[in-house]
């Protein structure tokens, strides 16, 4: 096997490495010098996967920084993010582990903060979103345990839903839909749609 050519990518400091004419891997300007790597030159394959593997890891732990330096993110966004990009499971890994290291990555804290940034929406809206970012059922229970409804904020997205309504049973049926569709329990939606209304106690 022959190192044939190796190509700048862009402005950075990775490099494409060609084998025998055919791109093999992406290889940072740190590896290469490190491995004295030139154009070229003879390599066995064993020695090539070795330092492709030190370049996938210098190369995730780059990307995910990349993608998490902008907003919070969970690690099953990370890892998926660098999957995609096809990178190596093991330098995938590494990486998480990095960023978790340096507090890049914290389930708990995404958690929360996700949490009051949608106050719009009942626990059950909020538990399936979080289970889908990868957030353990744990986390999510403790989350959630500590997340209290606002009641006035409810009963203002009801009132916001039924404004140039009419004031009739098939309004509040709807409402009463809508509220359940943002997650809120059946207890959540009638109390703020009676609230609304004025209570009724025929209604259910």
């Amino acid at each position: 096997m022959k190192i044939t050519e190796m190509t700048r990518r862009g402005k950075s400091e990775v490099y494409k490495l060609f084998v025998d004419d055919d791109f093999y891997c992406l290889l940072t300007a740190e590896v290469i010098v490190k491995n004295k790597i030139k154009i070229g030159q003879d390599i066995d394959e064993e020695t090539l996967s070795q330092i492709k593997k030190q370049s996938d890891v210098l190369l995730s732990r780059e990307m995910a920084l990349k993608f998490v330096e902008k907003c919070l993110k969970t690690q099953k966004q990370v890892y998926d993010n660098l999957k995609q990009k096809g990178i190596d499971e093991d330098a995938i890994n590494d990486a998480i582990e990095y960023l978790k290291k340096y507090g890049y990555i914290d389930n708990e804290y995404y958690a929360r903060q996700y949490v009051l940034s949608k106050k719009q929406y009942g626990k059950n809206y909020l538990k399936q979103k979080l289970f889908a970012k990868g957030i353990n059922k744990d986390i999510i229970s403790s989350v959630l345990d500590d997340h209290e409804i606002d009641e006035n904020a409810l009963n203002n997205i009801v009132e916001k839903y039924i404004k140039n309504k009419p004031n009739d049973e098939k309004t509040k049926q709807k409402a009463y839909r809508y509220i359940l569709s943002k997650g809120y329990s059946f207890d959540e939606a009638k109390k703020a749609v009676n609230s609304v209304f004025g209570e009724r106690d025929d209604w259910s």
